[in-house]
């Protein structure tokens, strides 16, 4: 006789084990990709390279940025945005008649076109009318650009030549000309929509063409559907005005954003917003703050007090060197807070809602007894137990439990078979940014 004679054994597998949100994977949003479907996963630069094989191209520049870091992020989605911006930029002398046989210098990158240093000199009687002419001319000077130069006064206006079309301008000397972009938004929120129900496997946004109609038009996507998002701004009065101004930093404070948060850099070719994600993506939430990053590519620029003053005041971010270590500043979003605690608290969210439904999901049944409801319970406490050994939660005070009695529950949350007053208390762990140190030196 065989022993499947007497006893015979079926064994399954009830353990559920829903899809958890991809906390480390970032998204940039092209106006150029030709592939069919709204978005694509690579693992590398050089994977990327074979659909943006122009290495001046926009996705090319940030998807070097972001994978240049160390450690270096596993996995970066590449988003097809069907509604494509005409790129327009608009550049104002400061005082031109002030600024005697003075030489204003534009350092301009775009797609297809070498870098250049465009630059033009005043005489000994400048006018705004002079300055204007001199730029136009230098700037159709390029050669290969993707851009026409106009205007006869400030702000003279550099726009793509076609939709789509990618240019980086960087004022040198912010003290004597500023740039902002200035096109609209031509449907960034419909792609986003579209390409997050295809696949919605990411969760930090970075897009290329920031006027502020753009980028807030993506934040306003962003708020609304648990991602998170830096948007790059060289607009020039970021730096140069007080707050106010309603330039896209501003507006991001204003708006009160707690998901996106506002990173000044002249160069918008340096693609700064990209290499932070790159540098911080690959670590898991609550291990991280998004300052004192120290960003592979990306370089620091000439930044007053002044300047750093007028950025923090709009819970803005930027890029310094503070004895002679380049490092980002503060890691805040909009709304004043700290994006580590928006990506902690993201984590939280995801791993315990998935977790008590893996539980609901994987059992034949949770019976609604006392016993039954510990189930829930500790679900709950073991994603709490995560989130404290990962540095989200502060184990001191410890987190707080309170599930209720089955005795206590109402009939009518019996007969509906919902469980409801499960609650928890805990405290963040937060970060150090700062310290004081008083000491006493004695002979």
């Amino acid at each position: 006789m065989a022993l499947s004679d007497y006893v015979t054994l079926t064994i399954s597998q009830t353990t559920v084990n829903p899809t958890r949100q991809g906390f480390g994977v970032g998204l940039i949003l092209s106006a150029t990709a030709s592939f069919v479907e709204r978005v694509r996963t690579y693992g590398s630069l050089a994977d990327v390279a074979v659909d943006f094989p122009i290495t001046t191209s926009a996705e090319y520049l940030a998807a070097q940025a972001y994978f240049a870091q160390s450690p270096s992020p596993s996995k970066l989605m590449i988003g097809r945005s069907a509604n494509k911006p005409t790129q327009v930029y608009q550049l104002s002398a400061i005082t031109p008649t002030s600024n005697i046989s003075y030489t204003y210098q534009l350092r301009v990158r775009g797609k297809g076109f070498a870098d250049a240093l465009v630059q033009f000199t005043s005489d000994a009687t400048p006018t705004d009318a002079e300055y204007a002419a001199g730029m136009v001319a230098a700037l159709n000077a390029v050669v290969g650009k993707n851009y026409t130069a106009a205007g006869a006064a400030s702000p003279v206006t550099i726009t793509g030549n076609a939709a789509g079309d990618w240019f980086s301008i960087e004022v040198v000397d912010p003290a004597t000309q500023k740039v902002l972009q200035t096109h609209a938004d031509p449907g960034v929120a419909a792609d986003l929509t579209a390409i997050n129900a295809e696949n919605s496997g990411w969760y930090a946004l970075y897009t290329l063409y920031n006027s502020k109609l753009y980028a807030i038009a993506a934040a306003g996507f962003v708020e609304s559907n648990k991602k998170v998002y830096i948007a790059d701004s060289n607009d020039t009065n970021t730096i140069i005005t007080a707050t106010g101004n309603a330039d896209l930093i501003d507006q991001i404070k204003t708006n009160a954003y707690a998901r996106t948060l506002g990173f000044y850099h002249p160069s918008p070719a340096s693609m700064a917003g990209a290499a932070l994600l790159g540098k911080r993506l690959p670590l898991d939430p609550g291990s991280e703050t998004w300052k004192f990053a120290t960003l592979a590519g990306v370089p620091t620029f000439p930044m007053t007090a002044t300047h750093r003053g007028n950025i923090t005041a709009r819970n803005g971010n930027s890029y310094e060197s503070v004895a002679g270590v380049n490092v980002t500043f503060d890691g805040k979003t909009g709304d004043g807070n700290f994006l580590d605690v928006k990506r902690g608290l993201d984590w939280l969210e995801d791993d315990m809602s998935k977790s008590v439904f893996g539980a609901l999901a994987g059992a034949s049944k949770i019976p609604y007894t006392d016993p039954g409801i510990a189930v829930i319970e500790a679900q709950v406490r073991g994603s709490l137990k995560r989130a404290t050994d990962r540095g989200i939660l502060t184990n001191n005070p410890a987190f707080v439990v309170t599930v209720p009695k089955v005795a206590d529950v109402a009939t009518s949350d019996k007969t509906s078979r919902t469980l409801n007053n499960v609650k928890f208390t805990a405290t963040l762990a937060g970060a150090v940014h700062s310290a004081n140190i008083v000491g006493v030196v004695s002979a």
